[in-house]
């Protein structure tokens, strides 16, 4: 679906279910294009379960993720082109404007300070310049301690036209001296001096909180330690991929480069990881994924010793439990069950034995592809097509991923490109299937309170 359509069928959907919001920034391009990576829209918490359904009604378009924070639900869909190639779209609806819970800005004045944009025939709010340049200023310099280039010509530009408006605004969160201190830095455009606002920021922010609203301060901060906990030190927001490819047939590597970029935007963060092995960077545009380098020395490549795979392993549930602060999807090309078929690549000498009962505590994954060489060849010709060895870890490939929960077994004679995009069906059906589920539970949840 072209992104100028998703956009109009999304605020009609949304009006629809009753939903008042505010797209928050970077709709200088709607509706012909989306100037960032998704898009944020500001709502009320209590009207959450109306956007999900608002968002899950428009046809040509599938929720493929799903996270909640305290202030914010990141919604993943598929089927929205934004641009050549791309395939998914983040959508964010944002409650709260907040640093560790205690409110900067509240909602409700935001929106009703909100002024309209006219899209087409379509009209939606967005905040006021004042609000726009605030937000824009303090989600990454109060909430990150740095700076966001892209958007500061446009907050100083706001900063000096709207002064009074803007002191205004953040007066009651910070006090006089800080925001005046603030804004003459903005104006000016010296940046140390910004910088340097940030810690007295926070502690007055959380300071005239705790003195106003002690026991509701007390739960915000809370709660959102509570729920960032959740997010980034649990496995809910995180899902996992294993791509087997048997030896002979090495298209793993060639697939990933073409797959990595097809699922650009389904997640938040997409990591290409491999057993035992540091997380390479996340990899979310064509260019990275062109730059990056494959391959790994042959002495990260075995597994020598018993030590060396209880220290994979652990090294493996660790990383399910952090390093996240969002949807994660992880792609690997090689897991332990390789060590466990062909043991004499990794030159493991250690007992098999060991080795079977780690392989039974190691985490195992959402989805499982195979890439098989013969899915559909006889025994006999199966024998000419590939030497005795190959033959024999292909049907220990088979027999291993059947075992597992959730699987897809692909024809690894076709094409790369062909390969690529069956293995990218494969995952987002598994990704919309969990999506789908988080979502039922949700609102099962909102219904009952």
């Amino acid at each position: 679906m072209p992104f100028s359509d998703f956009l109009v069928a999304l605020f009609q959907a949304l009006q629809r279910e009753g939903v008042r919001f505010c797209v928050l920034r970077n709709y200088e391009g709607f509706p012909a294009k989306n100037v960032g990576s998704d898009i944020d829209f500001l709502i009320t918490p209590s009207e959450l379960p109306g956007a999900i359904r608002a968002l899950a009604s428009i046809e040509g378009i599938r929720i493929i993720g799903f996270a909640e924070r305290y202030y914010v639900a990141h919604l993943f869909v598929e089927g929205v082109s934004t641009a050549p190639g791309v395939r998914c779209l983040g959508i964010d609806f944002i409650w709260s404007l907040n640093w560790k819970g205690i409110t900067y800005l509240p909602t409700d004045m935001l929106l009703e300070a909100a002024t309209q944009r006219q899209v087409n025939d379509e009209t939606y709010l967005v905040p006021s310049p004042a609000h726009e340049a605030i937000i824009s200023l303090l989600s990454s310099l109060l909430v990150g301690g740095w700076l966001k280039e892209k958007y500061f010509p446009k907050v100083h530009k706001i900063f000096t036209d709207n002064r009074c408006n803007v002191f205004a605004a953040l007066r009651p969160a910070f006090g006089d001296k800080p925001a005046t201190q603030l804004v003459s830095a903005v104006i000016e455009g010296d940046r140390p001096k910004m910088l340097k606002c940030v810690s007295s920021l926070r502690i007055l922010l959380v300071l005239r909180s705790l003195l106003r609203r002690p026991i509701r301060s007390i739960r915000a901060v809370f709660g959102y330690h509570k729920r960032e906990f959740a997010v980034r030190c649990t496995p809910q927001t995180l899902e996992t991929v294993c791509i087997s490819d048997p030896d002979g047939l090495n298209k793993a590597a060639n697939l990933e480069h073409e797959l990595i970029s097809m699922l650009q935007y389904s997640a938040k963060h997409i990591e290409r990881r491999r057993f035992g092995l540091g997380v390479s960077p996340a990899l979310n545009s064509p260019e990275e994924i062109a730059n990056a380098d494959l391959r790994f020395t042959a002495q990260c490549h075995s597994v020598a010793t018993i030590s060396e795979i209880v220290l994979c392993m652990a090294k493996e549930w660790l990383s399910r439990f952090k390093k996240k602060d969002n949807l994660t999807l992880r792609i690997y090309a090689e897991y332990y069950h390789d060590l466990l078929i062909v043991p004499q690549s990794y030159h493991y000498c250690g007992p098999m034995w060991f080795a079977r009962l780690v392989g039974g505590l190691i985490p195992s994954f959402n989805l499982w592809i195979l890439l098989d060489a013969a899915p559909d060849a006889s025994q006999s010709e199966i024998t000419q097509l590939m030497p005795v060895e190959n033959l024999r870890q292909l049907k220990a490939y088979r027999s291993f991923v059947i075992t597992r929960k959730k699987y897809v077994i692909l024809d690894a004679r076709m094409s790369t490109a062909r390969l690529a995009e069956d293995m990218y069906i494969a995952i987002v059906d598994m990704l919309a299937q969990r999506a789908d589920r988080q979502l039922k539970r949700r609102l099962s949840a909102s219904v009952c309170r």
